[in-house]
């Protein structure tokens, strides 16, 4: 494991009763990284997530985000990370400007700043077409850069993105994919996705959770693209299937 990782995870456990929905989970995310986290349903991929992001604490084990200890100051850390979920909410009956003007403010930006931010998120993410119009009267595809937007309006050291682009057609994927790959720029991005193609373009390295454990780690290219990714899936379905019998 990389040691100085923008995210450390080590020994990371999380129990519900007897179960373990995570167990012994440790990883490294260097600065910069676009960094996949896969895994079947039942996988832990969405614990992880939860506990990544301050939603969640661990049954046991540590975790450092921007090198602040999640566990002992996870408001701290909440200020430094952004978090766009799989199916997110936006305020239908604010104005897109509204919308980020409240999440600047929730983020405590002041004024000069938050609309600074604005003014270059508008341009970044191309919302000038609709940065006047109701966010709920906006297409899947806008709503899609809004949230990416909001995610990332107070410049946060590390991106969580759950799905991002789950039931977007294939031009509003690929204008979200040169996003994320935009984003990398300024920050370190966790990509939660069910997508291999996805893993395989955007991804530098990936992480792959099975009955919450970790199943594979390591650069997408080691791991053979998303055709070695998805192969680890069989295997561990096949696995799955041989302990039922």
């Amino acid at each position: 494991m990389m040691d100085g990782g923008v995210v450390e995870a080590k020994g990371l456990w999380k129990d519900y009763g007897p179960l373990h929905a995570l167990a012994d989970v440790s990883f490294s995310i260097g600065e910069g990284e676009v960094f996949g986290l896969l895994g079947r349903n039942g996988s832990g991929k969405t614990t992880l997530l939860r506990i990544l992001t301050g939603y969640r604490l661990p049954t046991a084990g540590s975790v450092r985000v921007a090198g602040i200890d999640l566990i002992r100051r996870s408001r701290a850390v909440r200020r430094r990370i952004g978090y766009m979920p799989e199916h997110p909410q936006l305020y239908a009956d604010l104005t897109v400007r509204g919308l980020l003007r409240f999440v600047g403010n929730v983020h405590g930006l002041s004024r000069a700043r938050r609309e600074s931010r604005i003014e270059a998120l508008v341009t970044h993410f191309g919302l000038g077409a609709v940065i006047d119009r109701l966010a709920g009267h906006c297409s899947k595809g806008y709503r899609a850069r809004i949230s990416l937007a909001a995610a990332v309006i107070h410049e946060p050291a590390v991106v969580f993105l759950d799905e991002p682009t789950d039931g977007l057609d294939p031009e509003q994927r690929h204008q979200t994919h040169e996003l994320i790959r935009q984003l990398a720029g300024g920050s370190t991005v966790v990509l939660s996705t069910h997508d291999l193609d996805e893993v395989g373009v955007l991804c530098s390295r990936a992480l792959v959770l099975d009955r919450g454990r970790v199943a594979r780690t390591g650069a997408v290219d080691e791991l053979g693209g998303a055709a070695g990714i998805a192969k680890i899936f069989r295997e561990t379905r096949e696995r799955d299937r041989e302990q039922e019998t």
